[in-house]
């Protein structure tokens, strides 16, 4: 090709878009929610004991083993993602608006080459754009799951810890009026009470983690697939064919 300066400019700055994601927002850490919920289910030695003898466990611990991880990583790998989508948009429309403008100046057999080369090359940008954006959709969508459960769980060992300082207190009342039968009946029936409410929250709560995990390996199925197809994608890249053939500037 001969001739000056073609006056082709960028139409957008792609690079704008390298750059590291941002906080991730309405994203809530599950750990600092459940370590703010410590503070309700006290160590208290009659609050452990009715804990143990309801669910046999520590439902603080547990719960924190459920989600010990970086979530908020998944979070913060959406909006790489997002950001690596833009760049290829941006790349593409470039591309499109320079060889917009070749084609009115620029004939013949290389030129016809060139056009379909960068026709195609915008094609798969953007199908690479789109396997990108199907991947920060599903990051995106396992961030709001793991945050959303993480803060049911956490309101449940609010009202765990709630329930068991009550039956402690129950408990320790029966015992102290064990020489009253109506006394004991009372203080023992309702310890027994929120015994039982304490399996159903900590059923509810386990429930939660459970969904949470369904939730994630199916996340982790479609990452699989979105994975794949954004390999073949990119591999493919080096295969388009080199422009051959006379050209003309005109």
């Amino acid at each position: 090709m001969t001739g000056g300066d073609t006056g082709i400019k960028d139409t957008v700055r792609p690079t704008d878009h390298l750059k590291p994601p941002g906080e991730p927002e309405e994203f809530f850490s599950p750990l600092d929610v459940l370590n703010g919920a410590g503070d309700l289910v006290s160590p208290a030695f009659w609050v452990s004991e009715v804990l143990e003898f309801a669910i046999s466990c520590n439902p603080l611990e547990e719960s924190r083993k459920y989600f010990a991880g970086d979530w908020e990583a998944y979070a913060r790998v959406a909006g790489t993602w997002a950001n690596l989508a833009a760049f290829c948009e941006g790349l593409a429309t470039n591309i499109e608006s320079a060889n917009r403008l070749l084609g009115t100046d620029w004939q013949g057999e290389g030129a016809d080459a060139a056009g379909a080369r960068f026709t195609a090359l915008c094609a798969r940008l953007r199908a690479v754009k789109g396997a990108l954006e199907d991947m920060h959709d599903e990051y995106e969508a396992a961030a709001h799951a793991i945050s959303v459960a993480g803060e049911a769980v956490g309101q449940l060992l609010g009202l765990i810890g709630d329930a068991a300082a009550t039956a402690a207190i129950a408990w320790a009342a029966g015992a102290a009026m064990s020489w009253t039968g109506w006394g004991a009946g009372v203080g023992y029936g309702l310890a027994a009470t929120e015994v039982l409410r304490i399996c159903d929250l900590w059923g509810e709560a386990t429930k939660t983690v459970n969904n949470l995990q369904f939730g994630i390996d199916a996340v982790y199925g479609v990452l699989v697939d979105a994975g794949a197809e954004l390999a073949a994608l990119l591999e493919d890249f080096p295969s388009f064919p080199a422009p051959t053939g006379g050209t003309r500037h005109v």
